[in-house]
C-alpha cells in the first residue's frame, strides 16, 4: 500500500478531523500495531459511551486514486475494519470504499465512518481544488458529455468486447487521441481495465450509475398533439412511416415494446429533424400537455445503438435504462403512510425499471 511521506502528520490531521466529528462520549486512540507481514501500521481505537470498544486498521494515502483503491480493497477487506485517510477522495473512490465496506475519512473535509456502533457520514459540498500531487496525465474533464459519453455508451452496449483504440475510434467516430485519453480517465476511475492494447469493462453497474448521476444533458422538447387515438395509433403510424431521419422511442413507449403490459399515455422520440415528424405525423405543436414529445437531442449518440423491435427503432437499452430512471427520479415521492424504524439495503438495490434492465443491446 502507499503510505503518506509524514505518517506523523497525518495521524495528527486524522486525530484533529475525529476531535471535530465525534459524538459526545466517543473517545479515540490511535495507535501503532504490527502487521501480517511484521511491519508496523497504524490502528485506531473507539470506545463509545457505554463503554463499547471497537478497532479499525488505518491507511493513510497522499492519493486515493479509483483504480488503486480497486485493486486493494481485498487487502483492505481482510482487517475485517478499515479507515482509508487521504487529503481528497473522489466520489468514484467514495463509492469503492462505501460500497465494499471500507470508512473513509478527508483529513478536513468528508468523511463516510461506519466502525462497531459509531456511523458518521459528513459532506461539505462545494468544488474542490485538483488533488495535490495528482500526475499530469491528460484526462478527459467529463466522462458523461460529449464524445466521451458515446464510448461509455458502446462500452455499456457491447460489455463482454475487449476493444482496441482503433476499433472504439471507428465505432465511435472519434479520434484515436480522444479514445485514448477516455480510455485512461475510466481506467483511472476502475470502469475499465486495460492490458496487451485492449480495453475491457470491468464495472458495468458502477459505469451506469455514474451515467444516470451525472448532469441530464439539455436537450430540446417539443411538446405536440396527434389526434390519433391514443399512444398505441401513434406508434402504429410511426411504424407505417419511411422515416427519412433518424429516430429512437424512448422510455415508457419503447419499454413497452420490450416488457408488454408497461402503462404509458404519451410517445416520447428522439428525432433529428422535428419539422419533417411535424409534417409526416400531422403533429400540432402546444405549449405543454401533448401527447407526442419529439425531442431534439444535444447529443447524437443517443441514435448509437438503435435496434429494431415489432418495426420500431427504439434507443440502445443502456440508453433507455439511464432515460428511465432518471425519468423515476424526477417524479416527486409520495410520502410514506407509516414508518416502522429503519432499514438499510445495497446503494444499487431497486434501481431497475420495469421493462428495461442493465443490459447491453
Amino acid at each position: 500500500m502507499v503510505e503518506v511521506n509524514d505518517e506523523q502528520g497525518a495521524g495528527r490531521a486524522l486525530e484533529t478531523a475525529l476531535a471535530r466529528i465525534l459524538p459526545a462520549g466517543w473517545r479515540a486512540t490511535l495507535q501503532p500495531a504490527a502487521t501480517q507481514d511484521g511491519g508496523v501500521g497504524r490502528v485506531l481505537d473507539l470506545v463509545g459511551p457505554t463503554g463499547d470498544w471497537c478497532r479499525a486498521h488505518v491507511e493513510f494515502r497522499t492519493r486515493a486514486e479509483p483504480a488503486d483503491v480497486y485493486r486493494q480493497l481485498p487487502w483492505l477487506q481482510q482487517f475485517g475494519a478499515a479507515l482509508l485517510v487521504a487529503p481528497r477522495i473522489s466520489p468514484r473512490t467514495r463509492g469503492i470504499l462505501t460500497d465494499g465496506g471500507i470508512s473513509w475519512l478527508e483529513t478536513d473535509g468528508d468523511c463516510r465512518i461506519a466502525i462497531g456502533g459509531l456511523f458518521i457520514e459528513r459532506s461539505l459540498g462545494g468544488r474542490r481544488q485538483r488533488e495535490p500531487g495528482a500526475a499530469e496525465t491528460r484526462f478527459v474533464a467529463d466522462l458523461f458529455s460529449g464524445g466521451a459519453l458515446r464510448i461509455v455508451r458502446w462500452l455499456l452496449m457491447e460489455p463482454e468486447r475487449s476493444w482496441t483504440l482503433t476499433d472504439m475510434a471507428s465505432r465511435a467516430g472519434l479520434t484515436i487521441g480522444f479514445v485514448s485519453r477516455t480510455f485512461k480517465t475510466l481506467a483511472r476511475d476502475a470502469y475499465v481495465e486495460r492490458e496487451r492494447g485492449s480495453t475491457r469493462l470491468l464495472d458495468r453497474d458502477a459505469l451506469l450509475d455514474g451515467w444516470v448521476a451525472a448532469p441530464a444533458p439539455a436537450d430540446v422538447p417539443l411538446e405536440r398533439v396527434s389526434l390519433a387515438d391514443g399512444p398505441s395509433a401513434v406508434l402504429r403510424r410511426v411504424r407505417e412511416l419511411e422515416a427519412a431521419s433518424p429516430y429512437a422511442i424512448i422510455v415508457e413507449a419503447a419499454a413497452e415494446q420490450i416488457a408488454p403490459h408497461a402503462r404509458f399515455s404519451r410517445v416520447e422520440i428522439y428525432v433529428d429533424d422535428p419539422e419533417a415528424w411535424d409534417r409526416a405525423l400531422s403533429l400540432t405543436p402546444v405549449p405543454r400537455g401533448g401527447n407526442v414529445v419529439l425531442i431534439r437531442p444535444v447529443d447524437r449518440g443517443v441514435f448509437d445503438g438503435v435496434f429494431e423491435r415489432d418495426g420500431l427503432s427504439l434507443a440502445s437499452r443502456p440508453q433507455l435504462y439511464v432515460d428511465l430512471v432518471r425519468r423515476v427520479a424526477r417524479q416527486p415521492r409520495r410520502p410514506p403512510s407509516s414508518v416502522s424504524g429503519a432499514s438499510c439495503g445495497s446503494r444499487r438495490s431497486g434501481r431497475r425499471s420495469r421493462g428495461v434492465t442493465r443490459e447491453g443491446r
